[in-house]
């Protein structure tokens, strides 16, 4: 069976963001159609790749059996992967893992998903331009201090324009599974890249570091702990939730 473009473009997007839902990708490739269309198009895509061996989904589901088939996680297999390197020779072929991931994993992966998400749906309503979105391990950066080398590994990299303006941004997807000292010892880590001076060497600017969380509470609390913490720095991060993300991303929320 032949493959379309967006055969591949769904083959490439789940090699490099390792989970999505059915739901996701109605949202990234169905929106133009009305719902019901939109999810019968999305799962007569991931069946016919499903059938073809190149993808393949987790037994566990978003909400459950009840759910229906929009609740599917799918994921690329090793076969799919052999096959997006016949149009991306760059790509690394690489064994899947076997088991599930833990529903914590899961979870996160899922939200840094969901920012793509919402950057594409501003990205398709010509509200901003996506120029770049990097998720792990590719929005790594490795740097060197007096003391030891260290890896920062954001969870998410974006790079982005809005009329004459170019933003680019650090995103931290925060589910609340994390202690607030484990969220301040990971904002030390940015500071000390940024006292390096790297990015600012390479792309004339440090990217505002945006941690999202899921409700005000927690958006305060880190808030409180970055600006009480960090000293000068606090500058360096902001906190919203992702209700906010798309307006704050959009330049809706005061400084």
């Amino acid at each position: 069976m032949r493959l379309t473009k967006r055969d591949y473009e769904v083959l490439s997007l789940l090699n490099r963001c390792r989970y999505a839902t059915t739901k996701q990708l109605v949202e990234l490739y169905f929106r133009e159609n009305k719902p019901k269309t939109a999810t019968r198009r999305a799962n007569l895509l991931t069946k016919k790749l499903s059938n073809l061996g190149l993808i393949h989904h987790l037994e566990r589901r978003i909400g459950g059996v009840r759910a229906g088939s929009g609740s599917y996680i799918w994921h690329i297999t090793h076969k799919g992967i052999k096959v997006l390197r016949e149009i991306e020779p760059s790509v690394k072929l690489k064994l899947k893992n076997r088991y599930e991931p833990t529903r914590n994993h899961l979870k996160h992966q899922l939200f840094v998903m969901q920012l793509f998400v919402e950057l594409y749906k501003l990205h398709s309503e010509r509200k901003l331009f996506l120029e770049n979105f990097s998720f792990e391990p590719r929005c790594w950066r490795s740097f060197a201090t007096l003391f030891s080398h260290f890896t920062l590994k954001p969870d998410a990299f974006t790079k982005l324009s809005i009329g004459d303006f170019e933003d680019a941004y650090f995103l931290e997807a925060d589910n609340v599974t994390e202690h607030i000292g484990r969220v301040i010892a990971k904002c030390k880590q940015y500071i000390a890249y940024f006292n390096t001076g790297i990015e600012q060497r390479e792309n004339e600017v440090f990217p505002l570091v945006v941690w999202i969380v899921p409700d005000e509470k927690r958006k305060i609390a880190i808030l409180n702990r970055i600006k009480e913490d960090l000293d000068a720095y606090w500058e360096l991060f902001e906190v919203v939730t992702l209700d906010e993300f798309s307006g704050f991303i959009q330049g809706g929320q005061d400084d």
